[in-house]
C-alpha cells in the first residue's frame, strides 16, 4: 500500500507542478519519497498522538476513534463492515436493527462515550449481528445512507453487479501469456476512453521503437548498442512468440 500510495501521491504532484508551470511558468522539483507517505497516510492515528500523546493501539477492523465502526460476524459465518461515524447514522444503525434500547442508554449517548464503553457495546451489537445471515443485513440497512458492506473474497468481488458495471476487470491479448484479465482503472472519464488496455511489453519489445522512433537513432547507432550488449532487441519471430 505504501508503494501504491506513493505513486498516486506522485501523480497528483506532478499534475499541480503542471499546473503551477502553466500558471507562473516555474518549474518544481518534486521530492516524493515512501517514508513520508506512510506517515501522512496514518492520519487520525498519527494526529491523535501527535494532539494527545495517545499512542497507537490494535484495534482489528475496528477504528480507534469511532465506535461503532468495524466488521461483525453474521449467522452464515459471513463478515459486515458497519460504521457509524456520526450521531445521526448511530441511530439509523440501532433503529435497524431493532436496538433502541441502546439510544436510552447513558453509556452510548455520543461518540465519546461509545468509545469509553467500546467493549461492552461491541460485545451487544455482535450478538445482535450473529442472529441473522448477510442477506437480512444487507436488505435492512439498504437506502438508509449507513455505510456498511460485506468483507468479500475475490471470486464475489468480481463477480460483483457493481464491479461489473463499472467495468473493472480489463482483459487483453498477450504474444506469450495469452488472454489476460486484470483490474482496470478506477478513474473513467467523461470523453476519455480508459478500456483499451494493452499488455505488458515483453523484455526489449520496444527497445528499437522508442530509440528509432522517440530518439531518432539510426539503425547502425542501434546495432552498435545491441552488439555491445548496451541493449536488447526482440526479434520479430520472438516478439510473434
Amino acid at each position: 500500500m505504501t508503494d501504491m500510495t506513493t505513486g498516486l501521491y506522485a501523480h497528483g504532484a506532478i499534475m499541480a507542478a503542471l499546473l503551477h508551470r502553466y500558471k507562473t511558468g516555474e518549474g518544481q522539483k518534486i521530492d516524493c519519497n515512501l517514508l513520508s507517505s506512510q506517515v501522512s497516510i496514518m492520519t487520525h492515528i498519527a494526529a491523535n498522538y501527535l494532539i494527545s500523546g495517545w499512542e497507537a493501539r490494535r484495534w482489528g477492523t475496528g477504528h480507534e476513534s469511532i465506535v461503532p465502526y468495524q466488521a461483525f460476524k453474521t449467522k452464515d459465518d459471513k463478515y459486515l463492515i458497519v460504521g457509524a461515524g456520526n450521531q445521526n447514522l448511530f441511530e439509523i444503525l440501532c433503529k435497524r436493527i431493532g436496538a433502541e434500547h441502546m439510544l436510552e442508554d447513558s453509556r452510548y449517548k455520543d461518540n465519546q462515550s461509545r468509545v469509553e464503553n467500546r467493549e461492552s457495546l461491541i460485545a451487544a451489537l455482535s450478538e445482535i449481528f450473529a442472529q441473522k445471515e448477510m442477506s437480512v443485513w444487507l436488505a435492512k440497512f439498504e437506502g438508509y445512507g449507513l455505510p456498511y458492506g460485506p468483507i468479500q473474497n475475490m471470486q464475489q468481488v468480481f463477480s460483483d453487479p457493481q464491479v461489473l458495471h463499472n467495468n473493472m476487470i480489463q482483459e487483453f491479448q498477450h504474444s506469450t501469456a495469452g488472454t489476460v484479465r486484470v483490474p482496470g482503472p478506477a478513474v473513467k472519464y467523461s470523453t476519455i476512453n480508459t478500456s483499451h488496455c494493452t499488455a505488458p511489453p515483453r523484455l526489449s519489445e520496444h527497445t528499437q521503437q522508442v530509440l528509432q522512433g522517440m530518439l531518432g537513432y539510426s539503425d547502425d547507432k542501434i546495432q552498435q548498442l545491441h552488439q555491445g550488449g548496451a541493449i536488447g532487441i526482440l526479434k520479430d519471430t520472438e516478439n510473434a512468440g
